[in-house]
């Protein structure tokens, strides 16, 4: 597949773009400056403003699937990720690319699936003031993808960890994981690949987690 990432030099990302290209894939990664990212005959660098459609067009078009890993890296208030999602949709719509996964946090999503303590005293009474803004900032994002008319898959994580790779996940799809803690950001690239061919992930949310 032909595939665009953005946010393709973060922890995250850089870890799906290696993946991408193992696979075989065709890989434009996008970045807004410095990079580390190697060289490859199937990867093409694009150095862009994420928040200007005009600017990211280019690096959209023929794309079959785009990819949005940007994360706010502050703990103050933030508009990052509910910007960028907002540029990305519209130049895909711009340009007629339809199929969009995207990075979210099911630290503020407390319902089925969860156990009793996860869902009534630590999202609420924890992670959601401890993470007021990121994840204010992640759900405007969620509802500005929503609002498009992309056929788009939103990824919601636990803590993200750089340990080595379990080389499995679990995923839900509408609902939490049980007990789902953590990911490795190695396992949470390998499902959005694997969800990035999966039509049965168009248009929900799926949590995932180790």
């Amino acid at each position: 597949m032909r595939l665009t990432i953005f946010g393709a030099s973060g922890n995250t990302g850089s870890r799906l773009v290696r993946q991408a290209l193992t696979a075989g894939h065709q890989v434009t990664a996008v970045v807004r400056g410095e990079h580390s990212l190697l060289d490859h005959p199937q990867l093409r660098l694009v150095v862009a403003d994420v928040l200007n459609p005009a600017a990211i067009t280019a690096a959209i078009q023929d794309a079959d699937a785009v990819f949005d890993t940007i994360g706010a890296r502050d703990r103050g208030p933030t508009s990052v990720c509910t910007d960028a999602a907002l540029s990305i949709s519209k130049a895909m719509e711009s340009v007629g690319v339809q199929r969009l996964i995207i990075t979210s946090n099911s630290a503020g999503i407390a319902g089925p699936g969860d156990d009793w303590s996860t869902r009534f005293v630590v999202k609420p009474l924890i992670l959601r003031p401890l993470l007021r803004h990121s994840l204010a900032d992640m759900a405007a994002a969620e509802q500005a993808v929503r609002d498009s008319s992309l056929d788009w898959t939103i990824v919601r994580a636990p803590q993200l960890t750089d340990n080595k790779a379990k080389n499995a996940y679990r995923s839900a799809i509408d609902r939490n994981v049980t007990f789902g803690f953590r990911i490795t950001r190695e396992d949470l690239a390998t499902a959005m690949l694997d969800f990035a061919a999966d039509p049965h992930t168009i248009r929900k949310h799926v949590n995932v987690a180790n």
